[in-house]
């Protein structure tokens, strides 16, 4: 059964987004200011999904995010329209290795022969992606394929492995590496010396073209305690400028600062929303119609236009926000689910 059942065959589609409600600052290519923004057009739909480049003093370049192995073509694309050669890619910094994020890291390093920069709890599974691939293809069934493409492995010997905490030479250029679990047991954020934070899915989901922060809760390891402690880590690194994979800039210290706890505030109200149909006895369909119910809501009330709305409901999808808080809840809180 395909899980993402409320997603149908017309998001599946390429070019499926009404052109009228692309949002007109959102080009392939993006100069952020030191680094370039690459949209993948994920299922055809711009401003959903980024890799970012960022050029080196030593020569080549390093790519922050390898984004879906259904994008590969699209991010090639990219490099060549800013004048580069992907055979030029010299480091691939993972934020995670969540399918949208990492799910082209094989065959970008089968081009390139770059170093792959993971946390040591993902290393294995971009090492030898067969068992990320296995447990995908239970999840989403045959969408697999147009969703995420396919996961090539990266060498061993091109794998470092990080834990947080590091300050690495990534061709001349000091990236702090800084531990951010919650979303992921596996994820880090990294922090360039110009402040730009590149925070994966640790800051959630902030489209463009709309003013609404969605929090990004999947399984298998959500943890929203562990959540907590990685704002406070992100806090204290004093970040100028956030870059979300989904998508884009959060610019100026205050900003980050307040996107930053704004993210906790939105991962308390969801949770607190599936917590209550859970105490309520409503099983997975009801619950899942519950977060579509405030997904809905939240998107009316924010003026979001239909095809940014369906964009927000392929990145934050409601099955796996369902999937995610249902294992927190039942594996590290049950005491929660009893009704007072």
């Amino acid at each position: 059964m395909n899980t993402l059942d409320n997603l149908d065959a017309s998001m599946l589609r390429a070019g499926s987004v009404d052109p009228l409600n692309v949002p007109p600052d959102y080009p392939r290519v993006r100069d952020l200011g030191g680094v370039l923004q690459l949209d993948t057009g994920h299922l055809g739909n711009p401003g959903t999904i980024a890799v970012f480049v960022l050029p080196l003093p030593t020569g080549g370049f390093a790519m922050i995010e390898s984004g879906p192995g259904s994008t590969l073509a699209a991010v090639e694309a990219g490099l060549r329209s800013a004048g580069l050669d992907v055979a030029d890619l010299r480091y691939l910094l993972l934020t995670h290795i969540h399918l949208d994020h990492a799910a082209a890291a094989g065959a970008l390093v089968a081009r390139s022969n770059a170093k792959v920069i993971v946390h040591e709890r993902g290393a294995p599974h971009v090492i030898d992606p067969s068992r990320l691939m296995a447990s995908a293809l239970r999840v989403y069934g045959d969408a697999l394929e147009p969703l995420w493409g396919h996961m090539e492995p990266v060498p061993q010997a091109n794998v470092t492995a990080v834990g947080g905490g590091e300050s690495l030479d990534v061709g001349g250029v000091r990236v702090r590496v800084i531990y951010t679990p919650g979303h992921a047991a596996h994820h880090v954020s990294y922090l360039l010396d110009d402040g730009s934070m590149f925070t994966g899915d640790s800051a959630g989901v902030k489209l463009g073209g709309a003013d609404l922060l969605r929090p990004a809760l999947p399984p298998p390891d959500l943890d929203l305690e562990a959540w907590q402690e990685s704002v406070s880590r992100m806090l204290a690194a004093r970040p100028e400028r956030l870059i979300l994979t989904h998508f884009g800039p959060v610019t100026g210290a205050t900003a980050a600062a307040e996107h930053l706890q704004h993210t906790l505030e939105r991962n308390r109200v969801w949770s607190e929303n599936v917590l209550a149909g859970m105490r309520a006895g409503e099983d997975n369909a009801a619950l899942v119609a519950r977060v579509r119910h405030m997904e809905d809501v939240e998107l009316a009330e924010a003026r979001v236009l239909p095809g940014i709305a369906m964009r927000y409901k392929i990145t934050s999808d409601a099955s796996m926000t369902v999937g995610g808080l249902s294992r927190y809840f039942t594996k590290l809180h049950p005491e929660r689910l009893q009704v007072e």
